[in-house]
């Protein structure tokens, strides 16, 4: 293992699950995707704020369903938003996992995105309406 790859697994944090019946994609997702995006939370949601203000989106009448039906009309409507979203998740890959979105990037990115969205949706108290 090279120590670029060393660094990143050591900065992610653990997320126990049982593989053991998953597809390729699924333990992708598990043991990349999931701690990547929990380890880059603050930046995501940060990057979600500031897109609303830039934009002026206020939506603070809503309900929380109307609130997250908005949040994914932006980020699937918005190309650089999805570029920048996917661009800090596959920054933190390893060469083995780069390797693997570089076959399969449709499939990875739509996972990124969708595991993305759920997240922040997670959160709506965390985001600046």
């Amino acid at each position: 293992m090279n120590k670029r790859t060393e660094q990143i697994k050591s900065i992610r944090p653990t997320i126990e699950v049982d593989n053991s019946k998953s597809t390729n994609f699924e333990i992708f997702q598990s043991i990349t995707l999931r701690p990547i995006l929990k380890f880059q939370n603050d930046v995501i949601i940060a990057l979600v704020n500031n897109h609303l203000a830039e934009h002026k989106i206020v939506v603070k009448n809503l309900t929380d369903h109307k609130k997250t039906e908005r949040i994914h009309e932006i980020v699937k409507a918005n190309l650089q938003l999805k570029q920048l979203f996917t661009g800090i998740v596959i920054g933190y890959f390893t060469d083995e996992e780069l390797a693997f979105y570089l076959e399969n990037k449709k499939e990875v990115v739509k996972r990124i995105i969708t595991m993305l969205l759920e997240r922040v949706c997670s959160q709506l108290s965390s985001l600046n309406f």
